[in-house]
Protein backbone atom coordinates (compact mmCIF):
# COMPACT_ATOMS: atom_id res chain seq x y z
CA UNK A 1 0.00 0.00 0.00
CA UNK A 2 0.88 3.54 -0.80
CA UNK A 3 1.09 6.24 1.66
CA UNK A 4 -2.44 8.10 0.66
CA UNK A 5 -4.23 4.91 0.79
CA UNK A 6 -2.54 4.41 4.35
CA UNK A 7 -3.13 7.81 6.00
CA UNK A 8 -6.42 8.08 5.94
CA UNK A 9 -7.32 4.51 7.07
CA UNK A 10 -4.71 5.15 10.15
CA UNK A 11 -6.92 8.33 10.74
CA UNK A 12 -9.96 6.45 10.55
CA UNK A 13 -8.83 3.90 12.81
CA UNK A 14 -7.65 6.11 15.68
CA UNK A 15 -10.56 7.60 15.73
CA UNK A 16 -12.63 4.49 16.32
CA UNK A 17 -9.96 3.17 19.09
CA UNK A 18 -10.14 6.17 20.99
CA UNK A 19 -14.07 6.02 20.34
CA UNK A 20 -14.20 2.24 21.51
CA UNK A 21 -11.88 3.12 24.14
CA UNK A 22 -14.14 6.39 25.55
CA UNK A 23 -17.47 3.81 25.61
CA UNK A 24 -15.63 1.35 26.83
CA UNK A 25 -16.44 -1.27 23.72
CA UNK A 26 -15.37 -4.64 23.69
CA UNK A 27 -13.40 -4.37 20.36
CA UNK A 28 -11.05 -1.46 22.25
CA UNK A 29 -7.68 -3.89 22.28
CA UNK A 30 -8.59 -4.91 18.20
CA UNK A 31 -8.97 -1.67 17.57
CA UNK A 32 -5.57 -0.07 19.25
CA UNK A 33 -3.74 -3.22 17.47
CA UNK A 34 -5.62 -2.34 13.90
CA UNK A 35 -3.96 1.48 14.37
CA UNK A 36 -0.42 -0.42 15.91
CA UNK A 37 -0.98 -2.48 12.29
CA UNK A 38 -1.48 0.31 10.16
CA UNK A 39 1.26 2.78 11.98
CA UNK A 40 3.93 0.07 11.29
CA UNK A 41 3.16 -0.26 7.71
CA UNK A 42 3.91 3.53 7.43
CA UNK A 43 6.87 3.39 9.50
CA UNK A 44 8.07 0.55 6.50
CA UNK A 45 7.46 2.91 4.06
CA UNK A 46 8.93 6.14 5.50
CA UNK A 47 13.13 6.87 6.90
CA UNK A 48 13.34 6.99 10.26
CA UNK A 49 15.04 10.27 9.75
CA UNK A 50 11.68 11.51 8.00
CA UNK A 51 9.27 13.24 10.80
CA UNK A 52 6.42 11.49 9.72
CA UNK A 53 8.26 8.15 9.87
CA UNK A 54 9.19 8.88 13.22
CA UNK A 55 5.77 9.40 14.40
CA UNK A 56 4.45 6.28 12.60
CA UNK A 57 7.03 4.39 14.69
CA UNK A 58 6.39 5.73 18.32
CA UNK A 59 2.16 5.47 16.99
CA UNK A 60 2.88 1.52 16.00
CA UNK A 61 4.59 0.90 19.65
CA UNK A 62 2.16 2.94 21.52
CA UNK A 63 -0.81 1.74 20.21
CA UNK A 64 0.64 -1.92 20.47
CA UNK A 65 0.92 -0.94 24.42
CA UNK A 66 -2.61 0.44 24.29
CA UNK A 67 -3.86 -3.27 22.55
CA UNK A 68 -2.21 -4.90 25.37
CA UNK A 69 0.43 -6.51 22.86
CA UNK A 70 3.36 -5.87 25.09
CA UNK A 71 5.64 -8.36 23.72
CA UNK A 72 4.54 -7.19 20.05
CA UNK A 73 5.29 -3.18 21.46
CA UNK A 74 8.62 -5.02 22.48
CA UNK A 75 9.57 -6.09 19.49
CA UNK A 76 8.61 -3.31 17.46
CA UNK A 77 11.10 -0.90 19.62
CA UNK A 78 13.48 -3.25 18.94
CA UNK A 79 13.57 -3.21 15.33
CA UNK A 80 13.22 0.17 14.99
CA UNK A 81 15.75 1.24 17.01
CA UNK A 82 17.84 -1.40 15.11
CA UNK A 83 17.40 0.67 11.86
CA UNK A 84 20.17 3.38 11.27
CA UNK A 85 18.96 7.01 10.95
CA UNK A 86 17.57 7.44 14.02
CA UNK A 87 18.00 10.82 16.16
CA UNK A 88 19.10 10.62 20.06
CA UNK A 89 15.35 12.67 21.07
CA UNK A 90 13.64 9.68 18.90
CA UNK A 91 15.82 6.79 20.21
CA UNK A 92 15.34 8.34 23.74
CA UNK A 93 11.50 8.01 23.02
CA UNK A 94 11.03 4.67 21.37
CA UNK A 95 13.63 3.16 24.20
CA UNK A 96 10.76 4.73 27.20
CA UNK A 97 8.31 2.87 25.53
CA UNK A 98 10.18 -0.12 24.87
CA UNK A 99 10.92 -0.12 29.24
CA UNK A 100 7.36 0.32 29.59
CA UNK A 101 6.21 -2.91 27.33
CA UNK A 102 8.79 -4.67 29.10
CA UNK A 103 7.64 -4.01 32.78
CA UNK A 104 4.28 -4.99 31.55
CA UNK A 105 5.65 -8.09 30.48
CA UNK A 106 7.10 -8.74 33.56
CA UNK A 107 3.67 -7.83 35.59
CA UNK A 108 1.78 -10.53 33.38
CA UNK A 109 4.50 -13.02 34.10
CA UNK A 110 4.24 -12.68 37.70
CA UNK A 111 0.49 -12.80 37.66
CA UNK A 112 0.71 -16.14 35.06
CA UNK A 113 3.18 -17.29 37.57
CA UNK A 114 0.50 -16.39 40.85
CA UNK A 115 -2.61 -17.86 38.84
CA UNK A 116 -1.07 -20.87 38.25
CA UNK A 117 1.77 -21.97 40.18
CA UNK A 118 1.15 -25.45 39.59
CA UNK A 119 1.73 -25.18 35.54
CA UNK A 120 4.39 -22.59 35.78
CA UNK A 121 6.55 -24.37 37.83
CA UNK A 122 6.54 -27.95 35.87
CA UNK A 123 6.10 -26.50 32.52
CA UNK A 124 6.81 -22.96 32.71
CA UNK A 125 5.15 -19.85 31.77
CA UNK A 126 6.07 -19.66 28.55
CA UNK A 127 4.32 -23.38 27.83
CA UNK A 128 1.49 -21.57 30.34
CA UNK A 129 1.28 -18.89 28.18
CA UNK A 130 1.51 -20.30 25.02
CA UNK A 131 -1.11 -22.78 25.41
CA UNK A 132 -3.45 -20.27 27.28
CA UNK A 133 -2.90 -18.23 24.36
CA UNK A 134 -4.46 -20.65 21.82
CA UNK A 135 -7.47 -21.57 23.73
CA UNK A 136 -8.04 -17.85 23.28
CA UNK A 137 -7.22 -17.71 19.73
CA UNK A 138 -9.47 -20.68 18.74
CA UNK A 139 -12.61 -18.37 20.12
CA UNK A 140 -15.09 -21.07 21.52
CA UNK A 141 -15.20 -22.84 24.85
CA UNK A 142 -12.60 -25.75 25.67
CA UNK A 143 -14.07 -29.06 24.48
CA UNK A 144 -15.88 -31.10 27.20
CA UNK A 145 -15.95 -35.05 26.77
Amino acid sequence: MDLETLYPLVTEAIRRAEVFDEIGAPGVLHAYLDVSLLEESIAKLLPQSDVEGAIARRGAVRAAISAREYRRAADLVSRFTAEGGMDDVARAALTSLGEEALSFVAQEERTMTARYPRASAQYGIAEVRRVAREYYEQGSPLPIY
